[in-house]
């Protein structure tokens, strides 16, 4: 009987014991999720949906692209990006090449003389292959990138660089067409704000390393900030000199909208 009544009192110890673990890691389990979500609600996200269209001389097929691109800052100085582009080119539509990228703030600095506060990062990323084959890469393109932007004297200054490492065919849509050869980006912009709009000029220079191949292209920009969340964009790039194996590149227009949550 002793025996009986001592397996039943640790019965019924091992069982409420069993029963405030279980409490214990609800309650955990409760205190965790909302930090979770108070975290990612506290980043800064936003979203950017661009319409691309390119044309070509001779024999060169129009390109529209649709670009996705969410982005999210996860502390002041490191943001990380998920562009989704959807191509159509020749009656070939599909998603394509999946670009996953991230920049790191490295460098400040406060005014001194006409140049005002500048910002220098760096980053990285690699574009996935995915889509069909007219557009889909032969392999995996890492890329290295740096951004320099500043307020020089009354106008807004910034200059991006990339290098892009292709290995194999790879789909650029400067070219609307692939190449084996790596790339090197290099962008520059000038504006002035007035008011709520931005209007400057663009200068963005291709070198094809591997080829030889180069593109330079030249052209007018602009953005209304709608609201303090919602920007629209536009540019219309023309190309000043090219040297390349396909057909000639006419014109590149971009608009764009953005929202930041």
């Amino acid at each position: 009987m002793k025996n009986m009544t001592h397996k039943i009192g640790t019965g019924v110890v091992t069982a409420l014991l069993s029963t405030a673990s279980v409490a214990q890691a609800q309650t955990a389990a409760t205190k965790t999720e909302p930090s979770i979500l108070s975290s990612l609600s506290d980043m800064k996200w936003y979203l950017n949906e661009s319409v691309d269209i390119r044309t070509f001389k001779g024999s060169g097929s129009t390109l529209f692209a649709l670009n996705s691109t969410l982005g999210v800052d996860l502390t002041e100085d490191i943001s990380i990006t998920l562009d989704l582009p959807v191509y159509s080119q020749d009656d070939n539509t599909t998603l394509s090449n999946i670009n996953l990228g991230g920049s790191w703030d490295l460098l400040r600095g406060e005014n001194c003389c006409a140049v005002g506060t500048w910002n220098l990062s760096i980053g990285g990323g690699v574009y996935l292959p995915v889509g069909s084959e007219y557009f889909r890469n032969a392999n995996v393109n890492p890329y290295i990138n740096a951004a320099f932007d500043s307020k020089l004297w009354i106008f807004d200054f910034a200059q991006t660089a990339e290098y892009r490492f292709n290995g194999e065919e790879s789909y650029i849509t400067w070219l609307g067409a692939k190449t084996d050869s790596d790339v090197v980006t290099l962008g520059t912009n000038l504006s002035y704000e007035l008011n709520s709009f931005d209007l400057g000029v663009e200068l963005d220079q291709l070198y094809y390393v591997n080829s030889g191949e180069n593109q330079i292209f030249l052209g007018p920009v602009a953005s209304w900030n709608v609201a303090s969340n919602v920007d629209l964009s536009a540019k219309v790039l023309i190309p000043v000199t090219q040297n390349v194996f396909t057909p000639e590149s006419d014109v590149a227009f971009t608009g764009g909208l953005t929202i930041k949550f």
